[in-house]
């Protein structure tokens, strides 16, 4: 409580110590809570805006994306994908949708060699 408290009051000084503000934005967004909640909450000292959080989760977007193509582009990294399924039943059935339930997925990852790997090392084709 006193971590709130003080948060609160430091964010009431200073509009950039708002770690805990942004913090709890960004998990009441996540948890679909409505704008007008969390704009509340905002006015109260207790969260940013949702203002702020469309543009920090947008920001964060940006960078992460800009960081995987950087990675991608270096050549030292790994590709791994994995294709699976989900089947999104309703549970109110109505006359408009269809029964194809079933969706076909596939997620990717993309991680980099550590270890000491260099753009030489996978210059093997010749070994292989």
């Amino acid at each position: 409580k006193k971590t709130i408290i003080t948060s609160i009051l430091m964010h009431g000084s200073n509009q950039k110590a708002n770690a805990l503000q942004s913090l709890l934005g960004l998990f009441l967004q996540s948890v679909h809570t409505p704008y007008k909640v969390i704009d509340t909450l905002a006015h109260l000292g207790i969260s940013v805006s949702a203002d702020t959080i469309s543009m920090t989760t947008q920001a964060l977007s940006v960078e992460s994306q800009n960081s995987l193509r950087r990675l991608g582009q270096s050549l030292l990294a790994s590709y791994a994908y994995d294709n699976f399924d989900v089947d999104l039943k309703s549970y109110i059935p109505t006359a408009e949708k269809s029964n194809d339930s079933l969706k076909h997925l596939t997620s990717g990852l993309l991680f980099p060699l550590v270890h000491g790997i260099t753009l030489d090392d996978l210059k093997c084709s010749r070994e292989l």
